[in-house]
């Protein structure tokens, strides 16, 4: 037995949610079930919950959304989703195939300050920079306004329909965000600019 460890469970699917709640021991209860285009910090506030449990299905998590106030487990269906979560502060990341006991276990380490990363991603997680590891230069505004976009998980299309630009001069801004931050793609971008402090979390 241990101290009840309230959580606020975020999913986009009403029967992953109730899946998720089914999982869990009495002792870990669900206080808050919500939505991932939710308030999750007014969530957490409001609940008193100590740990949320994010299910990252559907895409992968705003980095600047994962800051809420509380230790933040993140389930994640591959190695990229993963990455961008530990970059973005979660102190767990887990497959969503997990069992009850794992999903409990790795609930009370991370509300004892623990960080727990699933065997299964250890390898696959990408090695981010170290914080004093800038840039190779200076992001300009507008790769900043980019690369926040780009934490959202926006196409460029999609970037340059928010900024009022071509989708070409969107590429162009991408591509430089990449070439300065060493980044082998746009989730690598991500993850490296979170570490950074890049990105306001």
């Amino acid at each position: 037995m241990f101290p009840d460890l309230p959580i606020v469970l975020v999913a986009d699917d009403p029967l992953v949610r109730g899946g998720l709640s089914a999982l869990l021991p009495d002792e870990i209860p669900v206080v808050r079930t919500v939505g991932s285009d939710s308030d999750v910090v007014v969530a957490v506030a409001t609940s008193a919950a100590e740990v949320v449990l994010w299910d990252a299905h559907d895409g992968i998590p705003d980095p600047r959304r994962l800051d809420v106030g509380v230790p933040v487990v993140v389930l994640a269906p591959d190695a990229d989703r993963a990455s961008v979560a530990l970059g973005a502060g979660a102190m767990g990341v887990l497959r969503r195939d997990l069992d009850e006991s794992r999903l409990a276990a790795c609930l009370l380490a991370v509300r004892a300050g623990l960080k727990v990363i699933d065997p299964r991603f250890e390898g696959l997680v990408r090695s981010a920079p170290p914080p004093g590891d800038g840039p190779s230069e200076p992001l300009t505004p507008r790769e900043e306004e980019v690369l926040e976009l780009l934490a959202e998980g926006r196409s460029n299309r999609e970037i340059a329909i928010a900024l009022e630009i071509s989708p070409h001069t969107a590429k162009f801004h991408v591509d430089r965000i990449l070439l300065k931050l060493d980044a082998s793609g746009r989730t690598d971008a991500v993850v490296r600019a979170a570490r950074l402090g890049l990105l306001r979390l």
